[in-house]
């Protein structure tokens, strides 16, 4: 984002974001790709707005999500349809593959930050193009990776080992679901930019498919809670 400085007339770039979301977790599987996300964006460390979705689809067999600056998030989405608009336009068949997309932003992503205005994001883009499945990560940096498995925000400190236990590249779908979902159970649980609603997305041969938010099934009726046990401790 820019901004024009009333007093001296400068032009003005963001220092920090403002309106941002949380972790994103993507995982392969054995048919395509799953990405999930949280549907809270924070206004500072105050959870402002709570269904707002965070997965978008950029072309019949990509989609992206990202974490970070929700404004960053939006002008990307913008970029990225500008292309898949173009390639329809011209009408000869030839349409950008997942990793074009992904290089694409990676390229982008250097250079805003080369120009000292950065894109406060760490981007997911999935994707399944020619029977292979395609995952990559893009920070702010504009770096590029390509994995089997993602992790943004908070889910990279608290998530991993769960991904490490219960996940592997040929799993079906529904267990990649599901361990996604016991991620985003800690996560609520441990950090406080986390919500209970989450929202699904996979792309596989058949192209990309987007899911309805979901609310994540979370305990607090332990025994220790109802019988204050830590207090009691405490007081003895």
């Amino acid at each position: 984002m820019i901004f024009n400085s009333e007093i001296s007339g400068e032009q003005q770039h963001t220092t920090s974001p403002v309106v941002t979301g949380g972790s994103v977790i993507a995982l392969v599987y054995n048919g395509g790709v799953i990405v999930g996300t949280d549907t809270l964006c924070s206004y500072g460390s105050m959870a402002a707005f709570k269904n707002v979705k965070k997965i978008a689809q950029i072309s019949k067999n990509t989609i992206y999500a990202s974490s970070g600056e929700f404004s960053d998030f939006q002008q990307v989405v913008k970029e990225l349809a500008k292309i898949d608009r173009s390639a329809l336009q011209y009408d000869d068949g030839v349409h950008p593959s997942p990793k074009d997309y992904g290089n694409f932003l990676a390229r982008l992503s250097y250079k805003k930050r080369c120009k000292i205005n950065p894109l406060y994001l760490q981007n997911v883009i999935a994707g399944f193009h020619n029977g292979e499945r395609y995952l990559s990560l893009v920070d702010i940096y504009g770096t590029y990776l390509e994995s089997n498995f993602i992790t943004t925000g908070f889910a990279s400190y608290f998530c991993k080992a769960i991904i490490s236990n219960y996940w592997n590249e040929n799993c079906t779908l529904d267990q990649a679901k599901q361990v996604i979902r016991e991620c985003f159970k800690v996560l609520f649980c441990r950090d406080c930019r986390a919500h209970d609603v989450i929202q699904l997305a996979y792309v596989d041969a058949q192209g990309a498919h987007i899911e309805e938010p979901e609310r994540v099934e979370t305990k607090w009726d332990f025994n220790g809670f109802k019988s204050r046990a830590n207090e009691k401790l405490h007081t003895q």
